[in-house]
């Protein structure tokens, strides 16, 4: 199995409900999350102040997993977030550790 990183952006009145999908899962010993800004031109999902600003607040969270595991936690996120406009990245992990 391989191991990969899961990165998940959402809205931040999405952030408790994914915390708690994120905690019930058996495969995931762990994620990060953290207060980010998403930069676009789609500025008719942006609202007035967002626009003046030209940033938008979101959560992004980064998932640690293996592939399997993560592949199949897409696939949960989506059946219970369906058309909720999260972003994601599923990224191969070439090395971890501690230093």
């Amino acid at each position: 199995m391989s191991d990969a990183l899961l990165m998940l952006v959402v809205a931040p009145s999405l952030e408790e409900a994914m915390v708690d999908v994120l905690l019930t899962q058996t495969n995931v010993s762990g994620f990060t999350s953290s207060q980010v800004y998403a930069h676009g031109t789609q500025a008719s999902q942006l609202s007035l102040l967002e626009q003046v600003t030209g940033r938008q607040q979101k959560i992004q969270f980064l998932v640690y997993s293996t592939e399997t595991a993560l592949t199949d936690l897409l696939a949960q996120l989506s059946s219970a977030f369906h058309q909720a406009d999260i972003r994601y990245v599923l990224l191969p992990v070439l090395a971890s550790g501690l230093i």
